[in-house]
């Protein structure tokens, strides 16, 4: 019965982080969107690949960085996610 529940609840946990990657890629494209261009690329960021402009990254926060094109001219941004006031855009 226990390992049931240990199941269970690694599928929830497993469900939950991509319903919340989905959720910041909308919101990444929503927001380059609205300036007028179209996201390239997006990463995901962690200690091991940087994380940009941002000199620390708590428990609970997701960095991204983001390639875009605005009349045809590719840029890079970042974008932090988790926290108490929303993102934190750096584009």
């Amino acid at each position: 019965m226990e390992i049931v529940l240990v199941v269970i609840f690694f599928i929830i946990i497993v469900f939950v982080h991509f319903l919340q990657g989905e959720n910041h890629q909308g919101r990444i494209n929503e927001k380059v969107n609205s300036l007028g261009g179209n996201v390239i690329s997006t990463e995901r960021c962690n200690l091991l690949t940087g994380t940009g402009p941002f000199i620390m990254n708590g428990k609970g926060r997701t960095i991204y960085r983001v390639e875009y094109e605005i009349n045809g001219i590719s840029k890079e941004g970042w974008v932090r996610f988790g926290g108490i006031t929303g993102p934190d855009w750096r584009l």
